[in-house]
This record gives structure tokens, sequence and C-alpha cells, in this order.
């Protein structure tokens, strides 16, 4: 799902430098506002009470069929808005009007691999109830250094312009 607006945000940043560089740069506005947010709010979390945790980490795993779980995954990533702006983002940044069709096409590909590698290391780890739990009482300092890495990064972003 990731890959479908890894796609369109890839044709659309190149379309967007060599056709109207200015909403280009509203773009960079945008996705660096947007990536900021998601990292102060990250930032903000707080930890989860043990109540929380107990029951989250309780909860069966449901068991589906791979084409299931798949199409639920996809249409999850296909469909979510956020994916736009941070994609946007992360290409307005690594991508320049000089950026070869090539080294662009490996950007795109590096990054639908990474997430895909990044789902399934989830979906594995949290199918372990200890892990959930343990997930629950300290994802929080998780959630916070991703919020730092993000801020960084939004910052980096609004700066380059």
């Amino acid at each position: 799902g990731i890959s479908v607006h890894v796609l369109y945000t890839l044709l659309g940043v190149g379309a967007l430098m060599h056709t109207t560089p200015w909403l280009l740069t509203v773009a960079k506005v945008v996705g660096g506002v947007y990536i900021l947010y998601l990292g102060v709010s990250l930032l903000r979390s707080k930890p989860k009470s043990a109540l929380e945790g107990d029951k989250v980490a309780n909860e069966p795993v449901v068991e589906q069929t791979l084409l299931k779980a798949f199409t639920t995954g996809f249409l999850t990533n296909a469909t979510n808005p956020k994916a736009t702006l941070f994609f946007l983002a992360i290409f307005t940044t690594l991508i320049s009007a000089t950026t070869p069709l090539k080294i662009q096409a490996l950007y795109g590909a590096w990054m639908c691999f990474v997430n895909a590698l990044w789902f399934v290391i989830v979906a594995l780890f949290f199918s372990s109830a200890r892990v959930r739990l343990l997930f629950m009482r300290m994802g929080h300092w998780f959630e916070r250094t991703m919020g730092v890495i993000l801020i960084l990064f939004a910052g980096r972003l609004i700066l380059s312009m």
C-alpha cells in the first residue's frame, strides 16, 4: 500500500519541480509542518496504564488467511492520506531537479522495501503477548525517540528552503 504513495509522490514531485517550482516550495512547507506536528505529538507521548497494557497483551491474535491479511494491510496503507504528506516531505528533501530518474526510482524502491520490512517485523513481534505488553509499558520511550527524530528531520526540511 505504501508503494502506491511512493509512486505517485515521486512522479508528482518530479512534475512539480519542472513545471511549478513555487508549488514545490508550498509542498515542502506543508510537509515540514506536518512532520513537525507528528514529531511533537510523539514527543508528548504518555505511558499507558498497567491495566491498558494487560488488556492489550492478553487479547488473542486473530487468525486470518494470508490474502485477507495482505488485503487489509494494503488497503489500510493505500488509503491513508497522512502517508501522502509524509512521503511528500521526504521526497522534497531528497530529490532535486538534477536528481537522475534512476536515483529517484532507487529511492522509491528503497522506501517500499524498508516499509515492507518494518511492517513484517512489527507483525512478527506484536504476535507475541509478551512483546505487546512490554511495548504498552515502554512504548512511550520509543514514540518520544521517534518524535525527536521527526522534529530534527522537519527542521532540516524547513531550513533547506
